[in-house]
């Protein structure tokens, strides 16, 4: 789920390791990637194939930090039996287990405008994770 250039990123500052923990034991709490995580990965490359929607040259601000997509035109993403509606303009983001809990999502996946979500940040440091409640 990590965009390529977050992964650089921290290749680049010799922080990998740190970044694979993170997603190990705080995204994804020591477990494997649910139906709908794969699902989710799946209907993304389909409506990018179909130029429904666009990687943007940016990433979520949270690890995994997943790429951004924008809607080009109106649609919805398929994920098991439901449906989620996007418009022109939205963005598309995978939505970790921890955001999940704390928003109370059904479904990984946000859709809206995250313009102000352009900061880098490991999971770990989240209020509810693991590390800061031991901290």
């Amino acid at each position: 789920m990590t965009d390529r250039v977050a992964r650089a990123r921290y290749e680049y500052e010799g922080t990998l390791e740190k970044l694979e923990q993170d997603v190990r034991f705080e995204v994804m709490r020591g477990e494997d990637w649910s139906e709908l995580d794969l699902a989710y990965l799946r209907e993304i490359a389909r409506l990018e194939a179909e130029g429904k929607v666009r990687k943007l040259a940016s990433f979520w601000a949270i690890s995994p930090h997943p790429p951004i997509y924008r809607a080009m035109t109106e649609g919805s993403l398929q994920l098991g039996a439901r449906s989620m509606v996007f418009h022109k303009g939205d963005e598309i983001v995978w939505a970790c287990p921890m955001t999940r809990d704390r928003f109370e999502l059904d479904l990984p996946v946000l859709i809206g405008d995250f313009q102000d979500e352009r900061t880098q940040r490991l999971c770990g440091v989240m209020s509810n994770a693991m590390q800061a409640r031991m901290a």
